[in-house]
């Protein structure tokens, strides 16, 4: 994957920190350190904020956090975090955290289902952010008995922390203009790599960049993608990219799920099985948990991980947010990472595996496919004006 540097550093920023992080309780080690570490403020965005023994304890780190004098935003997706106590939510209130639900349900003005907060940012005094898939519940976790769902976050430290806080600012108050923040770190440019970028798909608010991302990335790979996809349901469009790319001689992977929590979207995907194997596309599927990752690898140099499916509801109904990193050493240690996983705990779907479907089943994914698809653009339909109920 070739890049024009001058291009490179108009898009990316220089001088920052990166580093890959795993879900468990290495994911929970980092993110507890870093609120117990903060000093000023901390603007923390997810999806899933379950009350159970991991959200608890991580409430109670806020919460701490806010006893020692520090400023705690909570905003978390209404839908996503439905099944909420209201014994639980009363604790956060009386605790004094600021907190408030992203997009109630139920409104005035009817339901609001599609568009949700799906982005999971942890943002601490505009200097360290961590990024990724990975909510706060038991599954991301794991326990003694049950490897964690299989997800990633990046820990990010340096001047681009400022603008991540910027758009947590933007979402806290409802205000979506790109202002600078009067704490602007100045650029350092002593490093040039890594090089990194925030990139967000808000459809309803014109931001389509992690889908342009991924496209861009496809069209210019030399070597190899691997994609690992939660809910792989790709448009027409990024298909006929990866497409492209195996007749050009690129080698494409993808890593799903064996055993999915959404087991409508699972027919689905199983649906593109046929179409993935025709275009010589390899399948691997993971076995000892759910994927929940979101994440892509080109050419030992470039790789993005955060909140996005591969899948129209992700690309224009939810707010997503990705980090884009450019950087050889990061990118190489990903791709070991994904590889050892491929070699230990995946298997490969093979044209034999395929072959073994009933035909009820085809036609079963096939339906389901339809469907979803019907589905999500019906949700999308709903979600037209969603951004006044914010």
């Amino acid at each position: 994957m070739k890049f024009n540097l001058k291009k490179l550093l108009k898009r990316y920023k220089s001088g920052n920190k990166v580093s890959l992080v795993k879900s468990g309780e290495e994911y929970f080690f980092i993110l507890r350190k870093i609120i117990i570490e903060a000093k000023s403020e901390i603007h923390f965005q997810t999806y899933i904020f379950d009350d159970d023994s991991t959200g608890r304890m991580i409430l109670g780190e806020l919460i701490n956090a806010k006893n020692r004098g520090i400023a705690v935003y909570l905003l978390i997706d209404s839908y996503g975090s439905r099944n909420l106590s209201k014994n639980f939510t009363k604790q956060i209130i009386d605790s004094g955290i600021h907190f408030r639900y992203f997009a109630p349900v139920v409104t005035s003005k009817g339901f609001c289902l599609g568009r949700r907060l799906h982005q999971k940012i942890v943002v601490v005094d505009s200097k360290i952010a961590l990024i990724g898939g990975i909510n706060i519940a038991n599954r991301y976790r794991g326990t003694v008995d049950k490897k964690p769902w299989l997800d990633f976050a990046l820990l990010i430290k340096g001047k681009i922390s400022d603008d991540i806080s910027n758009i947590c600012d933007g979402f806290w108050e409802r205000k979506f203009l790109n202002k600078k923040r009067k704490n602007k770190i100045k650029q350092l440019i002593e490093e040039i790599y890594p090089l990194v970028r925030i990139r967000q798909n808000d459809w309803m608010r014109e931001k389509n960049q992690i889908s342009r991302s991924y496209k861009n990335a496809i069209k210019n790979a030399e070597k190899y993608i691997t994609i690992v996809g939660a809910y792989f349901l790709p448009s027409r469009k990024l298909r006929y990219l990866l497409k492209k790319a195996v007749d050009r001689g690129v080698k494409v992977k993808i890593i799903l799920s064996k055993k999915s929590d959404e087991k409508v979207f699972q027919l689905a995907m199983d649906y593109l099985y046929d179409w993935m194997h025709r275009n010589n596309i390899e399948i691997y599927e993971y076995h000892p948990s759910v994927v929940h990752g979101k994440a892509a690898l080109v050419d030992d140099i470039w790789l993005t991980i955060g909140s996005h499916d591969l899948n129209f509801l992700s690309t224009y109904g939810l707010i997503e947010m990705n980090v884009d990193v450019v950087d050889n050493d990061l990118a190489k240690q990903f791709n070991y990472y994904l590889e050892n996983i491929i070699e230990k705990e995946c298997i490969k779907v093979t044209k034999e595996h395929l072959e073994r479907r009933w035909i009820f089943q085809k036609f079963l994914s096939w339906a389901t496919y339809v469907l979803v698809r019907i589905s999500e653009l019906f949700l999308i339909f709903l979600s037209r004006d969603d951004k006044n109920n914010e």
